[in-house]
């Protein structure tokens, strides 16, 4: 995290308490920490009380070539420890003689106790001994002018909670049967905190947290995607979608439903890359924009990620402007149709004149001023009628959509979005996924005209 790492970098004898359930993670943030902060000349120890070196290597792949064996210390107090370096004691002094001793003979920068816990309660005889603990633990920490990360499980507040310089708090809870985790910054002094909380995930045994807030995801040329996908789906326009759901089948209906209207924006850049794809690779593509939403805008945004040649050739969307149907792409509708079967006769006429397969996108809250009973047959009929054919219809359901829970049963593929503390993510109904956050994807070598999103599961 950048205010972890911001204030260890500026101040000297930093105190940090990490605390969280098992399970949340502790240990492997500190050893993420410990990995980025000892660089150069800077040196780290990381003194278990829990698990021997050799244990803490495996469940680590790699760790030992990045942090030498002579920084993990054993503090497991077993008779059987191999381990190059251990700490041994019996008692409060013995304790703090040895952690002192690693400090300053190996002349470290940051510390990390794992855990605390383990600690106070083998040495504290009672609070008196566990407070000296405590205080005298810190006092190494700022004379010496080391870096001190004590990990504890202990929910509640304690004193120790007033003596360090900064709480964080690791926490896992559950959206729809699904993973989330977050980071809270209970307390840093001396650095003034942007955002009190950070989601994150463990992928690969490192900690690392989401910074990008949804307005973020930013937009950019769109690189066709040629991988190779299941027989009869379509790319989503996403690498990292295509791996997760093996695209869009032929003939599905797939349905992009925002859990919140704060992201009614910033979902559009996964849209986007699925519509710019179609398009490059030379099929239809019919928009017909969520209410709110003008065709003419639209094919602004959609001319960040490919030429106007490209959508005046394959992309067509409706709009009322008399002007506005000179555009090549926009074909004109009248503002007082009356009822949804006549707009979508008026669209598939449009669609007759398009080279197939064709993508259709429609903005269910479009068909708001219908009535529900309309509405209801027209998908019903769409929703069949896409099945028999080599098309696909993404439909963009929205908290102010009608007959939500009846379209969510006719979905083939169904994907949620929320929000997590400022950033977009989403997962999948059908078929059942993890929680993903979305973000914008390094540019590969050579490719640094095009974009794309990095999807990282909440593991």
């Amino acid at each position: 995290m950048h205010e972890v790492e911001a204030v260890l970098k500026s101040m000297e004898g930093y105190t940090i308490l990490l605390k969280g359930a098992p399970g949340t993670g502790k240990t492997t943030f500190a050893i993420t920490l410990l990995e980025r902060m000892c660089t150069g000349d800077n040196k780290g120890a990381y003194i278990s009380t829990r698990i021997d070196p050799t244990a803490l290597y495996k469940q680590f792949p790699g760790l030992e070539e990045r942090i030498p064996v002579k920084n993990i210390i054993d503090a497991t107090q077993s008779e059987f420890s191999e381990a190059p370096a251990q700490v041994l004691y019996e008692d409060l002094t013995g304790f703090l003689r040895s952690v002192y001793s690693v400090v300053a003979e190996e002349d470290v920068t940051i510390l990390i106790l794992d855990s605390w816990d383990a600690v106070s309660f083998q040495i504290g005889k009672g609070n008196q001994d566990i407070e000296k603990l405590e205080t005298s633990m810190l006092d190494i920490a700022r004379k010496t002018k080391t870096h001190l990360v004590l990990i504890s499980e202990y929910a509640e507040e304690r004193r120790l909670d007033y003596l360090v310089d900064a709480i964080l708090r690791l926490e896992k809870e559950q959206i729809d049967d699904r993973v989330v985790r977050r980071v809270f910054i209970d307390k840093m002094r001396g650095f003034q905190v942007p955002r009190n909380n950070y989601p994150f995930s463990l992928e690969g045994g490192k900690f690392s947290h989401f910074v990008t807030t949804a307005s973020e995801l930013g937009s950019g040329r769109h690189r066709k995607i040629n991988k190779e996908l299941p027989q009869g789906h379509y790319s989503t326009g996403i690498e990292d979608m295509d791996m997760i759901i093996g695209g869009y089948p032929r003939g599905s209906f797939v349905l992009l439903e925002l859990m919140d209207d704060s992201i009614s924006q910033s979902y559009r850049s996964v849209l986007y890359h699925t519509i710019s794809n179609f398009l490059l690779n030379d099929h239809g593509v019919m928009y017909t924009p969520e209410d709110g939403f003008y065709s003419s805008s639209v094919k602004k945004f959609l001319l960040d990620y490919v030429s106007v040649e490209v959508l005046d050739k394959n992309l067509r969307m409706p709009t009322v402007s008399d002007t506005e149907s000179e555009d090549p792409c926009l074909f004109h509708i009248g503002a007082d149709v009356e009822s949804v079967r006549k707009c979508f006769d008026m669209h598939f006429e449009v669609y007759k004149s398009l080279k197939k397969p064709v993508l259709h996108v429609l903005g269910l809250t479009a068909l708001n001023i219908y009535d529900e009973a309309e509405i209801r047959k027209m998908l019903l009929d769409i929703v069949s009628w896409v099945r028999t054919t080599d098309d696909v219809l993404i439909g963009v359901l929205k908290p102010s959509a009608k007959l939500k829970s009846e379209i969510r049963e006719l979905a083939d593929v169904h994907l949620r979005f929320i929000p997590i503390n400022g950033t977009l993510n989403f997962y999948g109904v059908k078929p059942h996924t993890v929680i993903y956050n979305i973000s914008p994807s390094p540019s590969p070598a050579g490719g640094g005209e095009y974009h794309q999103l990095k999807l990282t599961p909440f593991v």
